[in-house]
């Protein structure tokens, strides 16, 4: 059985590694690019090993924590992140006893106020949710602004889906308990060579099945067999080749456009904007959110303190994530440090640019009905696969992707040992 993996970023490179690992040597690996390691790569720049936003190894799943510490030197360190809203620095994830002695009185007593008294509204959107777990002082002060500014759309035409899986809390009482996945206050990262040295190992397994620089251009249901016909370019040059069994990594939108399932979901980008600043730390966190709407920053990591061992000790590197990129430029992105009281703007000695197209799925009110009829579609493609967050249109976390390569591959392996045992010996022979 011939297995075509198309998109060598964690989710693609997962997969491949456990079928290499399980002895399975009968698939390829396509990358469009010349890097892998998708949205979890990392990247050299003034001897700063920068990631593309911020990323951080935490799971309660022992057998991946395990595998994954095993590709690479890992170091355990305690979280420091905060959240800027209303010019206060506050507590990630949110405190709720914080956030009401931070704002006494008017802003704490509409908290509490609004949580006591809210009404139950029905859970039809992401606004409807947050009111009712949290009511509605809570909800205008942080939810409603940062999602908004994620997405790009109003918080009432944003999924309830997407906030019962992203939350993670049931309300305020989970938020004083401090009970959630959220709440971590250890997690792993690389002690070199950033968060895509991950990638980087896992890569260095498949290595000999990885093709880089080669594009998909088009995928075709074979007429007289039951797998799929692809057409790749690189170098200039368009090739074919059948697979028995397709999985895919790529934007869903994209590989069911070729397959004549045009599809009505969206993907928000981002620009992360990095800066070379000219002083040792700029802040003792590994990452911050910036809640209030009139900032466009989402979200800044200093990578610095996530791994130091190589990094110049004088200076530092900030990366500003941004998802509401109208009227964007760097300058502005430089001002807006600076209204934070952060920089100086003689302390910034270079700045970089990176775009990412497909940042994050937008949950909207139209997103089940799409993916009832992705479910039904691929009802009838028992042979094609999907994982990773473009793919399976899914806010998803390294570890999550990692356990979701184990168990493709392990379906994978399962079909192949099926298939083998229907086989004549000599042809299983030959297969292997």
């Amino acid at each position: 059985m011939k297995i075509g993996i198309l998109g060598a970023g964690f989710a693609g490179l997962s997969v491949g590694y456990f079928l290499k690992k399980s002895g399975c040597d009968s698939f390829e690996l396509f990358e469009s690019s010349d890097v892998v390691g998708g949205l979890a790569r990392s990247f050299k720049w003034h001897g700063f090993d920068c990631d593309l936003a911020p990323h951080r190894l935490y799971t309660d799943d022992d057998l991946v924590r395990d595998e994954l510490l095993s590709l690479t030197d890992m170091s355990q360190m305690r979280r420091h992140s905060q959240i800027f809203i209303r010019g206060k620095w506050i507590q990630d994830p949110v405190n709720a006893i914080e956030v009401i002695l931070k704002f006494l009185p008017r802003d704490s007593f509409r908290i509490a106020w609004h949580y006591l008294f809210r009404q139950k509204n029905p859970e039809t959107n992401f606004e409807n949710l947050v009111l009712n777990q949290f009511g509605k002082g809570l909800n205008e002060l942080f939810f409603k602004p940062y999602s908004e500014k994620l997405f790009g759309i109003p918080a009432d035409e944003i999924s309830a889906i997407w906030g019962k899986r992203k939350l993670r809390v049931g309300g305020l009482k989970d938020i004083i308990r401090r009970n959630s996945r959220l709440y971590f206050k250890d997690f792993y990262y690389p002690v070199e060579n950033g968060y895509g040295a991950i990638a980087e190992a896992l890569h260095a397994k498949v290595k000999s099945h990885v093709q880089r620089n080669t594009r998909l251009i088009n995928i075709e249901k074979s007429m007289d067999r039951a797998g799929y016909l692809c057409t790749f370019q690189s170098d200039g040059k368009s090739f074919q080749e059948y697979f028995d069994v397709i999985v895919s990594s790529l934007p869903i939108t994209l590989l069911l456009g070729w397959l004549g399932k045009p599809l009505k979901l969206r993907f928000q980008s981002a620009i992360q904007t990095y800066f070379l600043i000219d002083k040792p730390h700029v802040t003792k966190n590994h990452w911050f959110y910036i809640s209030d709407s009139h900032f466009k920053i989402n979200r800044v990591a200093e990578f610095k303190n996530f791994a130091d061992r190589n990094a110049p000790q004088d200076k530092t590197v900030l990366c500003c994530e941004m998802t509401n990129t109208d009227d964007y430029s760097v300058e502005n992105v430089q001002k807006e440090l600076q209204s934070l009281g952060l920089i100086h703007p003689e302390e910034i000695l270079d700045s970089k640019i990176v775009k990412i197209p497909h940042a994050y799925p937008i949950y909207d009110l139209d997103y089940e009905n799409q993916m009832e009829e992705i479910k039904a579609f691929c009802a009838r493609h028992p042979n094609v696969h999907f994982i990773g967050r473009n793919a399976q249109f899914l806010h998803q976390d390294v570890d999550e992707i990692f356990a979701s390569g184990m168990n493709v591959a392990e379906q994978l392996l399962q079909q192949i040992n099926s298939i083998e045992a229907n086989l004549p010996e000599e042809y299983v022979k030959i297969m292997n």
